[in-house]
């Protein structure tokens, strides 16, 4: 009885240490650096304004304006996307004919910050798949005045994502 016991306890000892701690093993770190790699493909790599972008005069004798922005954020297939991150408005005055069409910067928005899911939820359009901001601007255009938008997004990461927007004034 005593050799049986002792043959059995020397039998589970040889099978743990058999199947011991082991390094993971090239497969695996592969799988899981794929799976990095595919979630990464589902961030924002890209931002876009959309056409829906418009100055409107706010008011009741239309002294001021609104800028009334719509931006899609856009990942590596091109599918819009929702994400945490910090929007940076910007306007300039448009320069005809000039390989640099920004002017001189009439207007910067502070950043934004969308990382609070919250506040996030409050510019995100669902129906449109894309943010909507309502700026307020200190001035008035005048009817056919032409302007360059640039909206900065920053992703957690700290990636700078950038578009450029022509915006003409229509009342």
């Amino acid at each position: 009885m005593l050799k049986i016991a002792v043959a059995v306890v020397f039998a589970v000892a040889i099978v743990v240490w058999s199947t011991g701690c082991e390094p993971e093993s090239s497969a695996s770190l592969e799988t899981s650096i794929g799976r990095r790699d595919v979630f990464t493909a589902y961030a924002a790599s890209r931002v876009r304004i959309v056409g829906l972008t418009e100055i409107a005069p706010v008011g009741p004798d239309f002294r001021t304006s609104r800028l009334k922005a719509y931006v899609d954020l856009l990942d590596s297939s091109g599918c819009r996307i929702k994400s945490p991150g910090a929007f940076r408005f910007e306007l300039y005055d448009f320069v005809p004919r000039s390989s640099q069409t920004k002017g001189k910067r009439i207007f910067i928005r502070p950043n934004i910050d969308l990382t609070d899911a919250t506040r996030n939820n409050s510019h995100w359009r669902d129906f449109l798949r894309a943010y909507e901001f309502d700026l307020d601007l200190n001035f008035r255009p005048r009817q056919g005045d032409t302007f360059v938008l640039e909206v900065t997004f920053t992703t957690p990461a700290g990636k700078r994502l950038n578009d450029i927007f022509q915006l003409k004034y229509e009342e």
